[in-house]
């Protein structure tokens, strides 16, 4: 036998694994052995991975050029600390993501992993209102404290005061309020319809999370937790009219709740005219300074590391405004490309809902790319002044170590889900995702 045919041979039995595991039912009963799919052969969505890849890489090279010059300056004195911290945060994340995507997701797919999930996240939550109300526990050196960070509660610290492990839970609860409308609405399929036999009791649990996050105050996290669930259920069967009459009582709900926060409505309506009188030295000026990033970069940008407002002028260019560095650095054709890739992982991530094998891979991986979808999008309409300054992180970009880990680990959840295709099995998908399948396979022809 030549060597052609041999290596013809090795495909061949390679290919019927990959078929054979393909076609593996679930186990009846879940292992530390069996939830892993190490050596099964299974196929990879490459093109999730590299736009992860590249967004990831671009995002530590734009943290590194925004945040060099304020660390060296007013920090520590390092300007190399919010990087290394990123670069930590990848680190972490690669591994995240390397298990993620090696993990049989229909491991995910019970309650009692989901339940603990949502349990977890509503109790970092609660610690993170109670324990500013406890000075007594809240000032201990060692344990775990909330720290009062740009006007509000929102992070846990484990540790002692000089070295401590600062998480944020409304990152964590994202992911586990996927997780769990993706379970629930599997096992409920069929009276979806039905708002107070299947949607209220999904909502109860959603909200009662979510309104801690709104009490921090994080009315943009709220928000986005709000629309992904609304997006989820109304893939999963809710009613039209239901749908409908919960946004509008969400939308007056967060007005209301703007309004009496101090300081929230004008932050709010700022966006319209930044410039005015009383706006701009307050709630105006960083989306003036983001205007004056995005016009001096022109078509091709200043340059890499070349940026000006990053020199103090734009608060947190590191962080929620970093698009904004994007555009002066790297200009408009820069700016774009980075969207474009963007809209790509976002159309490989529905591409992977669609062709889904079962119906919880289908929801986790429309949540999963909701999610991202939201937040790149938002992020970039408050940088380019078409809403509302918020504080939404812009995947794979913002500094943060939470944010940077959970979602290098839910694309990893995404890459899991893309290696069961429904291209062997029925297709299980509900008649709305079927819908959005047939689109993306127009667009593809």
């Amino acid at each position: 036998m030549g060597n052609a045919q041999r290596e013809e041979e090795r495909r061949r039995r390679q290919a019927e694994r990959r078929r054979s595991h393909l076609n593996d039912p679930p186990p009846k009963q879940w292992n530390l052995r069996n939830i892993w799919v190490f050596g099964q052969h299974l196929p990879l969505d490459w093109g999730v991975i590299i736009c992860t890849v590249f967004l990831t890489l671009m995002g530590s090279l734009m943290v590194l050029s925004a945040s060099s010059y304020e660390m060296g300056v007013t920090g520590d004195g390092n300007a190399m600390s919010t990087f290394i911290t990123q670069v930590f945060s990848i680190a972490l994340g690669g591994v995240a993501f390397v298990l993620a995507a090696n993990l049989d997701y229909r491991w995910l797919n019970n309650r009692r992993i989901v339940m603990l999930l949502i349990l977890v996240s509503f109790v970092m939550l609660l610690l993170v209102w109670l324990l500013p109300k406890v000075p007594a526990i809240n000032g201990l050196k060692i344990g775990v404290w909330s720290p009062y960070l740009n006007s509000a509660y929102r992070w846990l610290r484990i540790g002692v005061k000089s070295a401590s492990v600062s998480i944020q839970p409304s990152e964590i609860l994202k992911v586990a309020v996927i997780l769990y409308l993706a379970y629930y609405i599997t096992h409920n399929q069929k009276t979806m319809h039905l708002f107070w036999r299947s949607d209220f009791p999904a909502l109860c649990v959603v909200g009662a999370n979510a309104l801690l996050v709104a009490v921090q105050p994080n009315l943009s996290t709220t928000s986005l937790i709000v629309f992904v669930t609304m997006f989820m259920l109304m893939a999963g069967g809710m009613r039209k009219r239901t749908l409908f009459t919960l946004l509008l009582c969400g939308a007056l709900a967060l007005v209301a709740l703007a309004y009496i926060t101090p300081g929230r409505w004008e932050r709010i309506t700022s966006f319209r005219n930044p410039w005015a009188e009383g706006v701009y030295d307050d709630e105006g000026y960083q989306l003036v300074q983001s205007y004056y990033a995005l016009g001096n970069g022109g078509w091709f940008g200043t340059g890499l590391g070349l940026s000006k407002q990053k020199h103090l002028f734009l608060p947190y260019a590191y962080s929620d405004f970093i698009y904004a560095i994007v555009g002066e650095e790297l200009g408009f054709v820069g700016g774009v490309s980075i969207l474009l890739v963007f809209l790509a992982l976002i159309y490989f991530g529905y591409r992977i809902a669609v062709n889904a094998s079962d119906s919880f891979g289908c929801y986790l991986a429309l949540g999963l790319t909701s999610i991202l979808a939201l937040q790149a999008i938002l992020n970039i309409f408050v940088v380019t002044g078409f809403m509302p300054t918020t504080g939404i992180p812009l995947p794979f970009f913002t500094a943060g170590g939470t944010t940077m880990t959970i979602f290098l680990g839910t694309m990893g959840l995404l890459v899991s889900v893309s290696r069961r295709p429904a291209a062997i099995q029925e297709r299980v998908a509900p008649p709305s995702v079927q819908k959005l399948a047939d689109r993306l396979r127009g667009l593809e022809q």
